[in-house]
C-alpha cells in the first residue's frame, strides 16, 4: 500500500536559503519527507512507503523501487535517516503449554526488527548510486533537535508528538493513522538533519558544506 498524499510542510534551515532534505524514518512502513526550504509548510511532500514482500530482501527490493523515481525526480541536497536499531531487543511472552494450566515464560523478538539493516542497505544503495550524501541520526539526537532538550511526549507516545508537532507546523500527512504516525516522524527527522553523527567519509565534505552556508548553486 502507497499512502502519498499531496504536497506538505516544514521549516527552513537558517544558513542556507533554498534547500532540498530529504528525511526517513526506515522500517516496514518508512516515512518519508521531501523537505525544501524554498516552500513554506504545506507545499512539503510527507508520506509513509510500506514495503511488499515475503521476507526481508524482498522488502528491501521493493522499498528501494518505490524510493529511487521518488529521489531522481525531487534531487535532494542530503538525505537524513534514523539510525537503524543496532540490537534487537528481547520481550517476555507468557506461553501456556499444558492441560494443567501451568504457564511458561519465553523470549520472543520482533520480526520486522530483523529486516531493518536490509531495508535501510537498500535505501543507502539508491542514494549512493544516484550520488546523494547521507548520514544517520539517533532517535534521542533528532527528538531533543526537533521538540528542544528534554521534552517528553504524553504516555511515552513519541509518534503521536511528531504527529502533534505535524499539524502544528501545517505539514499535510497522510489520512492512515499508520501511515500518519511513520511520515510524521520523517518530518522530524528532516528537520534535524544538520545534528546527523554517523555520515560515511566519502559524504563528510558535502555535509559539512551544507552545515557551513557553502552548497553549490
Amino acid at each position: 500500500m502507497r499512502d502519498q498524499p499531496g504536497r506538505a510542510a516544514g521549516i527552513s534551515h537558517p544558513l542556507v536559503a533554498a534547500m532540498k532534505i530529504l528525511g526517513l524514518d526506515i522500517a516496514t512502513s518508512t516515512g518519508v519527507c521531501f523537505l525544501d526550504t524554498a516552500l513554506p509548510p504545506n507545499k512539503w511532500r510527507c508520506f509513509a512507503i510500506e514495503a511488499e514482500g515475503e521476507f526481508g530482501e524482498e522488502k528491501a527490493g521493493d522499498l528501494a523501487v518505490c524510493l529511487n523515481g521518488e529521489i531522481k525526480e525531487f534531487g535532494p541536497d542530503f538525505a537524513a535517516i534514523e539510525m537503524p536499531q543496532r540490537s534487537v531487543t528481547r520481550f517476555e511472552k507468557k506461553k501456556r503449554h499444558d492441560l494443567g494450566g501451568d504457564v511458561a515464560k519465553e523470549a520472543t523478538i520482533n520480526p520486522n526488527a530483523l529486516q531493518l539493516h536490509d531495508l535501510g542497505g537498500a535505501v543507502c544503495a539508491i542514494l549512493d548510486l544516484v550520488s546523494i550524501p547521507w548520514g544517520l541520526i539517533a532517535p534521542g539526537t533528532w527528538r531533543s533537535a526537533y521538540y528542544g532538550k528534554g521534552f517528553k511526549p504524553t504516555d511515552d507516545d513519541w509518534k503521536q508528538a511528531a504527529i502533534n508537532r505535524a499539524v502544528l507546523q501545517g505539514i499535510v500527512l497522510p489520512k492512515q493513522l499508520k501511515a500518519q504516525r511513520d511520515a510524521a516522524e520523517s518530518a522530524g527527522v528532516a528537520s534535524s538533519w544538520s545534528r546527523c553523527t554517523l555520515i560515511p567519509r566519502k559524504h563528510q565534505q558535502a555535509f559539512i558544506d551544507l552545515r557551513t552556508g557553502r552548497k553549490a548553486a
